[in-house]
């Protein structure tokens, strides 16, 4: 006759629940990612790249040119406030002039609603040589400007809004190109906007020495025309924009 205790373990053994074993675990991780590479296959079509592809450091190396001319051009207003404040516009108070570096900065990042959602719709290069067209026509005509009213409309307010329609397409493109080396491939892009503040500044000191204010606009135009322009050829999406029915939608 069995004990109580022993009676007690049979049943303990009988109800508990099967422990699974490494094998199983194994097994079932293996099954949930062939799972995710079947529902990312369905996702995406067939003509799509791979993402952390090699094609992608194409545009992600356009996007840091880019960055180069964007942020170059806002970091160097310095040089340029410099100038109009000891001899272009010598009776103008520096809080007056400031307001140009301020306005591109502003306009460049707050505008980002709108052209964030013309990117989507219209496509990334189309918004990109947008922009290219805004900002050349900014520094050209910042330099037959004789008013600081006029410099505040050009190279602030316009080079601004130029900067923004380059700016929208070119932060979506390395994230959408890359997922196990997407933060060093956002480094690498934004890397860009440090480079460009390097050499941009003394490009612009440089020029203003040597050929005036003047002439360094113009000649910052012209690069910028067509630098960004063929930089702009090579803003590749790899997956396509969601349709939209409006260009602004506010509900998630």
């Amino acid at each position: 006759m069995a004990s109580p205790q022993t009676d007690i373990k049979s049943s303990l053994t009988a109800g508990s629940t099967p422990v699974p074993s490494q094998a199983s675990i194994h097994a079932s991780e293996k099954d949930i990612d062939s799972i995710k590479h079947t529902v990312d296959a369905v996702e995406e079509p067939s003509n799509i790249r791979p993402a952390d592809c090699a094609f992608g450091w194409i545009p992600t190396l356009a996007v840091m040119v880019n960055y180069m001319f964007i942020f170059g051009a806002s970091n160097s207003y310095g040089v340029f406030s410099t100038y109009y404040l000891n001899e272009k516009f010598a009776g103008t108070s520096a809080s007056t002039l400031s307001w140009i570096g301020t306005l591109i900065t502003t306009f460049m990042l707050g505008c980002n609603f709108l052209t964030g959602a013309l990117a989507d719709k219209k496509g990334y290069r189309l918004t990109a040589y947008i922009g290219t067209v805004l900002c050349t026509a900014a520094y050209i005509l910042a330099s037959f400007c004789t008013k600081v009213w006029q410099l505040i409309l050009t190279q602030g307010i316009l080079f601004g809004l130029g900067a923004s329609f380059l700016f929208a397409p070119s932060i979506s493109i390395p994230p959408q190109w890359f997922n196990k080396y997407r933060g060093l491939a956002s480094g690498v892009a934004v890397a860009g906007s440090s480079f460009g503040g390097l050499w941009f500044t003394a490009a612009t000191q440089a020029m203003i020495d040597n050929l005036g204010a003047e002439w360094a606009l113009r000649i910052l135009g012209i690069l910028t025309f067509a630098v960004t322009g063929v930089m702009n050829l090579l803003y590749f999406r790899r997956v396509p924009a969601k349709p939209r029915k409006n260009m602004l939608e506010l509900r998630a």
